[in-house]
Parts: structure tokens; C-alpha cells; sequence
């Protein structure tokens, strides 16, 4: 029987991805348990793929110290030591939790065949997955979230708040929108890829601010003209 669970830990995937039982006794752990640590926290720490217990952003003294372990700076040693596979901290991989669609829509951009523990075949999906550059049916007709996945959740919400800064704001460029700390923060945007964000917002993007080019790169004085 395929799982139902809507989150698993990066842990627990790492095994079951191969067919293992993550209780089992290991001396060391398998080599493609390990290269499947590699592959996902590789790709949570370059915003590919989404953690919903790490944030890409950087901590701040407002935040708090007891929200220090939901920043994955705070274990960027652990991480990059499990990147290039020195050390797994059980510790970190058993904390950083992929939600089910997410690892999905991963699976899926990569060209990574789905897991069948996860994913059985003959499974219908509830709804058939968008392209990220495309708006769905339930934006235009259900903002709840109660139907959407984290992503187009946070898709949505990073195009409000664009919308909103750009009426205070309409000479930002898509590039500065895509930095913002409000967009980054509030929208969700620090868990995805900056190319991703800017397809987002590019599509509600004023007309202005869309024919904007970046400045030309200023001429050096002993370079001829």
C-alpha cells in the first residue's frame, strides 16, 4: 500500500526511494540512500525544490532565536557537508520535511521518474499539474488555497503583493520586485528559484516596466570607442 502522507522527511524519502526501511541497522548508510540526500539537499539549498521547514531567507535578531532552525543558514555546515557527501546529519534530514505535490512538481521539471511509494501507478491526481508560467482555473475563481498546492499558493501571493508595490512603486524593475524582502518573505518567493519568481511576476508586471532594459555596461576610459 502507497503512502497517503501529505509530508515526508528527506530522511524517510531518502530510503524509501530505494525500497529501504529506514529502522533498518546500517553500519553505513547505502550508497544510493546517501546520493539521494545529495540530490534533494542540493536542490532545497538552490531553491529547486521546496522545503516547508527551511527558508532560503536569511535570519534576522526579529525573527527570534527560537526560529533559527527554520532558516537553513543556520545549518549550512550540515548541509553542504551532506551535498558533497562527507557527513549526514540524521539530525537535519529528519527535520526538513517535502510536502507531496512539491516533490511531485520536482520530479517532474527535473525528468525524474516519481517514486512509487509515493506515487503508485494508475494514481489520478486531483487535478492535472499547471506549467509555473501559466495562471490556472482555480486562481482566477478560487483564491481559498484551500485547493492549491504550496506552490501556486505562493505564486498567487507573490503576484498580489507585486501588484500592490507596483502602484506605490511603478518604476521597480522586475529584477528589484524579484529581491524584495516583502516578495521574498511574505509571498513565499525565498523557496524558489529566482528565474521562477520572475516568470511569476513578470505576467502582472506593468506595461512600463516591462520595456525597461538594463542599463549598458559603462566604458572603460582606456578603452576605445
Amino acid at each position: 500500500m502507497s503512502l497517503l502522507n501529505e509530508h515526508l522527511s528527506v530522511w524517510e524519502i531518502g530510503f524509501r526511494w530505494v525500497g529501504l526501511d529506514q529502522s533498518g541497522l546500517y553500519l553505513r548508510l547505502p550508497l544510493q540512500v546517501r546520493d539521494n540526500f545529495r540530490l534533494m539537499m542540493d536542490a532545497i539549498l538552490h531553491g529547486n525544490l521546496v522545503c516547508s521547514t527551511l527558508s532560503l531567507n536569511k535570519w534576522q535578531p526579529e525573527d527570534g532565536e527560537d526560529e533559527r532552525p527554520f532558516f537553513i543558514r543556520h545549518h549550512l555546515a550540515d548541509v553542504e557537508a551532506c551535498i558533497w557527501g562527507m557527513r549526514f546529519s540524521r539530525k537535519l534530514l529528519r527535520w526538513a520535511a517535502i510536502d507531496r505535490w512539491d516533490f511531485l512538481e520536482w520530479c517532474e521539471r527535473q525528468g525524474i521518474p516519481p517514486p512509487e511509494f509515493w506515487y503508485p501507478k494508475g494514481w489520478k491526481l486531483e487535478f492535472e499539474l499547471p506549467r509555473e508560467d501559466e495562471d490556472t482555473s482555480d486562481e482566477a475563481g478560487d483564491t481559498s488555497g484551500e485547493s492549491l498546492r504550496p506552490s501556486a499558493q505562493h505564486r498567487i501571493a507573490c503576484r498580489e503583493i507585486a501588484k500592490a508595490l507596483w502602484k506605490e512603486e511603478p518604476d521597480t524593475t522586475i529584477a528589484d520586485m524579484v529581491k524584495d524582502a516583502r516578495i521574498r518573505k511574505l509571498g513565499g518567493a525565498a523557496h524558489y528559484s529566482e528565474d521562477t519568481v520572475r516568470r511569476w511576476l513578470s505576467a502582472v508586471a506593468p506595461a512600463s516596466v516591462k520595456e525597461k532594459r538594463g542599463r549598458p555596461p559603462k566604458k572603460k576610459g582606456n578603452e576605445a570607442d
